[in-house]
């Protein structure tokens, strides 16, 4: 789709959107206040008491400041995360925490876990902008009465607009590469309802050969208020993505492509009798993707025949009780979710091969299915006695596939005071393969269709202060991991092959502290993590669990330069552990990196403008080895609301 049809459709959007604009009341305020720790939006309300550990929490303020675009970006410059990410503004990224693998991090939008049974490769192709997030919550370490599986070393919630401002807010971003990225939003109120909608392009020529890309998205959220008492909650979201993957799988097939298509919804219902609360979840996911090796078949190898043609569908409920008493507050739940799977490569085989939807001249069919069931159930009671707080919970789960699985959780925590307390915990936590991990098998990767689930124990101290201007964490942790799943290979073999760890221990820790002041010190924040696996790859390369982020250290300074312009700076350090291989079948190690963000804001009224710069060293690195990312990148744009 060329620009001159997106600006169409752009602007079609905003006269639909504008007629409605006259009724609503215009507002020229930013909200500022200062969100420090606040609970996740677990099963979808929020649940869990940032008594027990660090709940990080970055609030819609302080993301506009930041020199980010994308939701990937965004969390590339948080604490404690490793996001690699492929092609440019985050088209495809991996995210991990606490030198897990990205199949391990749960990701949550608005309370509802948005999983990918086919690969985690694909759990961030959510069809939501950044301004339209609320809020981001990160919860480090498992906690599986509140999220189930695949929370194995911690999960993220992206909350989007709670609050209904009658506005109408249009933006247009463009930069190096061809960026071209407009945008149209809107949030109001009607009686009982409360409405956020928002639809965008984003598109780029690309940085280098073959990291060009393309996608739209639309999202609705709606909250309806029956009474006091009864809370309905409704968000659908669609995406169309098409982007070249430059040696994004191996570097021996530098013209590969993939195409995407998201479909993510739910309903929740809360509702309170007296102490009571009772809250119920309904969701559905589907996810298309194809993945071509060569991306034109007249450059394609003889023996290369088809592209992979995969179709995930992800449904569930989920309902959950919390009564409070003179004991403290007790909760029991239960989650039924079904996994679906139709593919020519994943799976098993079909009776009936099956036509590929979206698919046009393709010359093969779904020749392949997988479908199995889980049930993941749970009991908690959280205690408060004055300072002390504990909670304790056991969770069952049982799997089609793998059959019956048991958990534990045992939270506690001491408050000094009100500003300052201590905590300590340890959880057990399930991740269950994916059906990649099982089944696939291409030129260059052969999976085990007898794999075992991923358990880990976690055990973690910590210790927070927030007191007006300051705050600051800090705490340090143990997991020991059993079946581990991983992609290794060694120089001599060409193919991957997924096999399960017997065992890996991870040590580590973060310490983060900030400081909001005045005008020349709005917001100052440091952060460091470390991580440490006490087993290495030997002989062996390992593509994921053995390859992880050992030493990230993050700045981020935001200051005024006048009453309408502010800047804001972000200086990342990265050290990964592991190693790569090279285009010449050569073993090659990480090497540190450091990068430098900035971003000028101006605002004046209703209308704000922006310059960023990423990149600003132009370093040449690697996310995932032999996958190059952008340099030095410059963004501008405008943004205004009516």
């Amino acid at each position: 789709m060329n620009k001159k049809k997106i600006l169409s459709l752009f602007f079609a959007s905003l006269a639909i959107l504008l007629p409605n604009s006259a009724l609503m009341a215009q507002s020229s305020t930013t909200d500022t206040q200062q969100l420090h720790e606040i609970s996740v939006h677990a099963q979808p309300t929020k649940v869990y008491s940032d008594h027990l550990r660090v709940v990080m929490s970055i609030d819609k303020s302080t993301i506009a400041q930041m020199p980010v675009q994308t939701i990937q970006e965004l969390l590339n410059n948080l604490p404690g995360l490793d996001v690699r990410q492929r092609g440019g503004s985050g088209v495809q990224a991996d995210i991990s925490m606490r030198g897990g693998t990205f199949d391990q991090v749960l990701i949550l939008l608005n309370g509802v876990a948005i999983s990918n049974p086919q690969t985690g490769h694909h759990t961030l192709n959510l069809p939501i902008d950044l301004n339209m997030v609320e809020r981001v919550e990160i919860l480090q370490g498992g906690a599986i009465s509140l999220f189930g599986t695949n929370a194995l070393s911690g999960a993220i919630n992206i909350v989007t607009n709670e609050k209904a401002d009658d506005a109408v807010k249009v933006s247009l971003t463009g930069g190096s590469f061809g960026l071209f990225n407009p945008s149209v939003s809107s949030t109001f109120a009607s009686n009982k309802w409360r409405w956020a909608i928002s639809a965008s392009h984003n598109e780029s020529a690309g940085y280098t050969e073959n990291t060009d890309y393309g996608y739209t998205q639309g999202f609705v959220q709606a909250q309806f208020q029956a009474t006091e008492q009864d809370t309905w909650k409704w968000q659908i979201g669609v995406q169309d993505k098409a982007f070249g993957a430059n040696s994004f799988y191996s570097v021996n097939f530098p013209n590969q492509f993939e195409k995407t298509k998201t479909l993510i919804s739910s309903i929740s219902w809360d509702k309170r009798i007296n102490s009571l609360l009772w809250q119920s979840t309904a969701y559905y996911r589907a996810h298309f993707n194809q993945f071509e090796l060569f991306r034109n078949y007249e450059n394609a190898a003889s023996w290369y025949t088809f592209h992979n043609y995969h179709l995930s569908h992800v449904s569930g409920i989920n309902s959950r009780l919390s009564w409070f008493t003179s004991l403290g507050k007790s909760s029991i739940g239960i989650e039924g979710r079904n996994e679906h799977i139709n593919s020519n490569v994943l799976g098993e085989l079909k009776a009936t091969p099956q036509a590929i939807p979206f698919a046009k001249n393709t010359n093969t069919q779904f020749l392949y299915e997988k479908n199995r069931t889980n049930v993941q159930y749970f009991a908690e009671q959280t205690i408060y006695l004055q300072a002390f707080t504990a909670s304790v919970g056991v969770s069952g789960n049982y799997n089609t596939q793998f059959g019956n699985r048991y958990s534990y959780g045992l939270n506690t925590s001491y408050a000094f005071n009100t500003y300052s307390q201590v905590f300590a915990n340890i959880n057990k936590s399930l991740r269950l393969p994916t059906f990649t991990d099982l089944y696939y098998k291409s030129a260059t990767q052969e999976s085990n269709p007898n794999l075992k689930p991923e358990e880990a124990i976690t055990a973690e101290i910590g210790a927070k202060y927030t007191k007006q201007a300051w705050q600051w964490n800090a705490n340090a942790f143990y997991r020991i991991a059993n079946n581990n799943i991983d992609w290794v290979r060694s120089l001599e073999t060409e193919k991957w092959k997924s096999m399960n760890h017997t065992r890996i221990d991870a040590m580590g820790g973060e310490i983060a502290a900030s400081y909001t002041g005045g005008f020349w010190a709005k917001n100052i924040q440091a952060s460091y993590a470390y991580v440490h696996l006490n087993k290495d790859a030997g002989d062996m390369i390992s593509k994921y669990a053995l390859d992880y982020l050992q030493h990230k250290i993050n700045l981020q300074y935001v200051h005024g330069i006048s009453k309408q312009v502010d800047a804001s700076w972000v200086v990342s350090y990265q050290d990964r552990k592991g190693n790569y291989v090279n285009k010449d079948v050569n073993k090659v190690a990480y090497t540190p990196f450091a990068t430098i963000d900035t971003r000028i804001n101006w605002q004046q009224n209703n209308t704000k403008m922006y310059a960023e710069i990423s990149n600003i060293l132009n370093q040449h690195y690697y996310d995932y080895g032999g996958v190059p990312i952008a340099g030095r990148m410059l963004k501008v744009g405008i943004a205004v609301q009516l």
